[in-house]
């Protein structure tokens, strides 16, 4: 007869495979499901945001004639933009015309990077070629479905660029004729490494419960708990025939049975309870993976010690400011940046606990001036301003009011050392016709900076 401790260490064995394979072939559906709605809605926004912006009859006429209009290099110009800052893979306008095994798309129009306008030239789409044997009949009749059909699809497709999910959003004239069909393409793989992480950590959680449940079942082997632990792995076969390939996490629930038998066997079915709600939940709380990362990339962006903004949101501002600089849209606005005096000798003289309350008295004046507009702290000792709207209007008297801020605080000894707050100012306005970057811009500014650094220096010292 078989040993009971390696019968019982066999069947826990089994058992964690089995939930293993079951809770991660629940998990694999919902998060593929999920990832593919994620992806349809970003390449939909994607594709509704070009087409608003697409003259269909002017484009008709450039395929009719086989000439490029201005629109048309217009539209060459924002699909190149779209794919040089976009996750995608490609975004292009074509034509589908028919299943054979050549020449059965029509090339209009493809978005292309820097990199390759400069190194892959010959292999830029031009207006009305034809596709050659790029595509195949099956992939040419997805193409032509999703097109005849009017309205936004989706579909995997491979082709010789490679294997690719892609949305296709058929292109309609003033009189309700297809003209053609604007795609866009995200690597497939992207899709499916994410899957795979989130099948890893999975199996992880899965494994590690396991284990420590397999170790209570060897201990638990002195007693002769055959029959409870029998009617326990017949409730998990039952789970794994009820829950295989379950996308619903509310469906995974176990029936465990009741055994009263005042030992670990009961304790063990009461775990497997226990056990079986909590990956029920972790499988809930997969769905709102999405607003758990929104909320970690909010915290990135923030300040800890003074709560405001951070190096890394200003980048992020300063992105978005530098892509309406060169939309070359009409803006206004002036960048401050104050490198605080003192810091060291605050923090030499009266430890870095008052060095983190003179940083933040430091940030609370700027913040109480420059009320209306964005403050970041781009490192331990300075701060940055954007001034735009009312606060640019105002942005001499405000110089003004800030210097002679700091200007008194520095001089009142009546202050203790951590509180006489001082820094040096630089201010550098957006200038349209010389500022082709927000760098110039920040390189002016902290010239002016340094320039009042060196003049209050110079002022100690003659004093």
């Amino acid at each position: 007869m078989r040993p009971l401790k390696k019968t019982i260490l066999t069947g826990t064995i089994l058992f964690i495979v089995i939930l293993c394979i079951v809770l991660n072939s629940v998990q694999y559906n919902s998060s593929k499901a999920m990832l593919y709605d994620q992806y349809q809605s970003y390449m939909g926004g994607i594709l509704h945001f070009v087409a608003k912006d697409i003259d269909v009859d002017d484009l008709e006429k450039c395929i009719s004639t086989g000439i490029e209009s201005a629109k048309y290099k217009e539209l060459q110009t924002e699909l190149d933009k779209n794919k040089e800052r976009l996750d995608i893979h490609f975004i292009y306008i074509i034509v589908p015309l028919n299943t054979n095994p050549t020449d059965n798309i029509q090339n209009v129009i493809a978005g292309a990077t820097q990199y390759e306008y400069e190194h892959e030239a010959d292999q830029l789409v031009q207006l009305n070629t034809l596709a050659g044997n790029s595509y195949s009949p099956e992939t040419a009749k997805l193409y032509l479905d999703a097109y005849q059909s009017r309205e936004l699809s989706f579909f995997e497709a491979k082709s010789e660029w490679g294997n690719d999910y892609t949305g296709v959003l058929p292109l309609i004239d003033a009189n309700g004729k297809l003209v053609a069909a604007l795609c866009v393409d995200v690597d497939i793989e992207d899709i499916y490494a994410r899957l795979r992480n989130s099948i890893v950590e999975n199996i992880i959680l899965i494994l590690s419960l396991g284990l420590l449940f397999v170790g209570v079942f060897y201990i638990w082997t002195e007693r002769k708990v055959s029959e409870p632990i029998e009617r326990l792995v017949d409730s998990v076969v039952d789970f794994a025939s009820k829950c295989r390939a379950q996308k619903d996490p509310d469906a995974l629930s176990m029936d465990v049975p009741i055994i009263r038998t005042n030992n670990e066997v009961q304790t063990l079915a009461e775990a497997v309870g226990k056990m079986s709600e909590a990956i029920r939940e972790y499988v809930q709380n997969i769905a709102s993976t999405e607003s758990e990362l929104e909320r970690v990339t909010a915290l990135a962006n923030r300040d800890n010690l003074t709560g405001i903004r951070n190096k890394n949101a200003f980048d992020s501002y300063t992105d978005e400011l530098e892509s309406v600089m060169k939309s070359e849209e009409e803006i206004s606005f002036a960048l401050l940046i104050f490198d605080m005096n003192h810091l060291e000798k605050v923090n030499d003289s009266c430890g870095h606990e008052k060095g983190d309350q003179y940083i933040k008295k430091t940030c609370s004046v700027i913040c109480e001036i420059f009320s209306h507009s964005p403050v970041f702290r781009i490192s331990g000792d300075e701060f940055t301003v954007i001034l735009t709207d009312q606060d640019y209007h105002d942005r001499n008297a405000l110089l003004t009011w800030v210097r002679s801020t700091f200007e008194e605080m520095s001089r009142d000894e009546s202050l203790p050392l951590w509180e006489r707050c001082s820094a040096a100012i630089g201010m550098a306005e957006y200038r349209p016709e010389t500022d082709h970057s927000f760098g110039t811009i920040i390189a002016r500014a902290m010239e002016a900076m340094y320039q009042e650094k060196d003049r209050i220096l110079r002022s100690k010292i003659k004093a």
